[in-house]
């Protein structure tokens, strides 16, 4: 296993076997050595349980360091959110939609029939685009389903080979509990997602896998990304995808038809280096009008402690998560992905940070090495 880190004038190369050698930077480098030590440990951890070593990459003018198999796809779950939030925020950017826009005018009636708001409320007519990108819809989440039946991570275990189409999943949504009136209350859930992604298709009129493709993947030069769990794609044999392990509920699930349930809620498979591309891209201004990506990453809600939501984006607040540290850390604006994946950046450094930890009980080993990395980029200002 190797790291590397690139400093300006000189290339750093770190071996686990070995120390690493001098940098240009002795500051950088003692705080780098201390994160390739804590790698070291994890990855010896997470040997003896049957995982991967972490995936790590961070891309900055300043600094550049990759651990575990940095070339190789990665599903990055939520983290594809990104993707549908830009492709939403193009629309808007093109006139066919606005973020007040209901979601009736937008989507036939079989998308919003059967799903449930309090009181009576008409989904169709008072549920907005940026209900949806926020999680303000009261729409409740299909994944929290408790039966083994239903569209959920449990179904997905239990039944590996099943597919999920969007309507499969929206008829999952439609026998839950609503959460709340629309714009009442913050509630994380897949089913706004579904509804953005059939959004982006109608008003598009495009397959959500296409528009994908030709407005994000392709412009960015995404060459590895892709959208393999296409409930209307899905290949019938998956022994062949090239996609990094992760564990659901302590089930491998990389080959599993069931991963359609994600769709346009996560679904994105890319090497870390197209993530860090598409973070360029989509902060740098390439896909959005200035106003549009200001609108996505303006923080609305807390989703968890430490963890602020926008539209579609999250932002980690360091100085929360991490009270204690005496030098502050900078705040990137991402997503988080449920097998303990991060794709952030880091305005004011210049920095994409990716991560995949491939299971979602190493969320707090992926935060322990993610708060390392942003005390480095934290030293580069």
């Amino acid at each position: 296993m190797r790291a590397v880190a690139e400093i300006p004038a000189e290339e750093v190369v770190v071996d686990t076997q070995q120390q690493p050698v001098a940098a240009p930077d002795a500051g950088i480098a003692r705080r780098q050595a201390r994160l390739v030590r804590l790698l070291e440990r994890m990855q010896r951890a997470r040997a003896r349980k049957g995982r991967p070593a972490p995936t790590v990459l961070v891309e900055s003018p300043r600094w550049r360091f990759a651990w575990g198999e940095s070339e190789r796809p990665m599903h990055a779950a939520s983290c594809g959110k990104l993707v549908t939030a830009a492709l939403i925020g193009q629309l808007v950017d093109e006139g066919r939609l606005g973020f007040e826009t209901a979601i009736g005018s937008l989507l036939p009636d079989a998308d919003t029939r059967g799903l449930r708001l309090p009181g009576g409320i008409d989904a169709a007519r008072e549920v907005t685009v940026e209900h949806l990108l926020a999680n303000r819809s009261g729409l409740p989440d299909y994944f929290e389903a408790s039966a083994v039946s239903a569209a959920s991570f449990r179904s997905a275990v239990a039944h590996p080979e099943r597919r999920f189409s969007p309507a499969d999943l929206l008829a999952a949504a439609a026998t839950q509990r609503p959460v709340g009136r629309p714009g009442q209350r913050f509630h994380y859930g897949d089913t706004n997602w579904v509804l953005l992604g059939r959004i982006v298709e109608e008003a598009s009129g495009d397959a959500f896998a296409d528009r994908a493709r030709t407005r994000v993947f392709d412009p960015l030069g995404m060459a590895s990304a892709s959208t393999p769990y296409d409930a209307s794609r899905i290949a019938d044999d998956l022994s062949g995808l090239d996609v990094a392990p992760f564990w659901i509920l302590g089930r491998e699930m990389s080959r599993a038809h069931a991963v359609s349930l994600d769709w346009a809620g996560g679904n994105v498979v890319a090497t870390p280096a197209d993530w860090a591309r598409f973070l360029r891209g989509l902060f740098g201004g390439e896909l959005l009008a200035p106003a549009t990506l200001a609108q996505l990453t303006e923080a609305r809600s807390r989703f968890r402690f430490g963890i602020d939501y926008g539209a579609g984006t999250q932002t980690l607040r360091w100085r929360t998560l991490a009270p204690f540290q005496r030098a502050p850390r900078p705040d990137p604006v991402g997503h988080l992905g449920f097998w303990a994946a991060h794709t952030f950046h880091y305005p004011g450094q210049r920095a994409q940070v990716v991560l995949n930890f491939h299971d979602h009980r190493s969320m707090q080993s992926s935060f322990l090495v993610h708060g390392a990395i942003a005390r480095i980029l934290a030293s580069l200002d």
